[in-house]
């Protein structure tokens, strides 16, 4: 017989941790098959604009139900347009537009926050990775895989707790809508590869 006391139940972070692992891996795998390939500030400019796409209609869907304090700070698409011209680019034109899962209560909108609050934890290898294949310093263009520098750590903890705190009824909302931002973020790019190779 399943259990459903909420008080033995796992942690709603924990539970969208779980309920989202095969879709998490399928888009970490394609997005770091691109990253690896960049050799150039041109292609790191289109990487980022993978990105910007992508956060930008994921935070206007998410913005009218993420009512948490902090969710200014951890808005993300205008970081990543000043990195674009920091290293003296625009963003790379495109007709094509993401689909994003559709957002319509709080639990959903955390529940595809926890997607992109969750990048942040590999950003700064990623910066790293990246800064060494264009040999320069991951600083200057490198805001948005930085992410919240050294309060990283700090800002997940509270995260967490945002999700943490839900109740029972929104667990399910909250999974459905990860689980969904990893499948239409991988859609995105894979639609989005082509631009790579212009």
């Amino acid at each position: 017989m399943k259990d459903t006391d909420p008080s033995r139940l796992p942690g709603v972070s924990a539970y969208l941790k779980r309920y989202t692992h095969t879709e998490h891996l399928a888009l970490e795998k394609l997005l770091v098959r691109s990253m690896k390939q960049i050799r150039s500030k041109e292609a790191y400019i289109r990487l980022l604009g993978l990105f910007y796409y992508y956060y930008h209609a994921l935070e206007t869907a998410m913005a009218p139900w993420l009512d948490i304090p902090d969710a200014p700070a951890r808005r993300k698409a205008a970081s990543i347009l000043e990195d674009i011209a920091a290293m003296g680019g625009t963003l790379t034109a495109t007709d094509l537009r993401p689909a994003v899962p559709p957002i319509s209560g709080r639990a959903a909108a955390l529940g595809a926050a926890y997607v992109l609050e969750g990048s942040t934890l590999g950003g700064i290898i990623i910066a790293g990775m990246i800064s060494s294949q264009l040999q320069m310093q991951a600083g200057k263009g490198f805001s948005f895989f930085n992410g919240y520098g050294a309060s990283t750590g700090e800002m997940w903890k509270k995260f967490r707790e945002y999700l943490d705190n839900l109740g029972e009824d929104d667990r399910q909302p909250a999974a459905e809508a990860a689980k969904n931002t990893f499948l239409t973020f991988k859609d995105w790019a894979i639609a989005y590869e082509p631009i790579f190779e212009i």
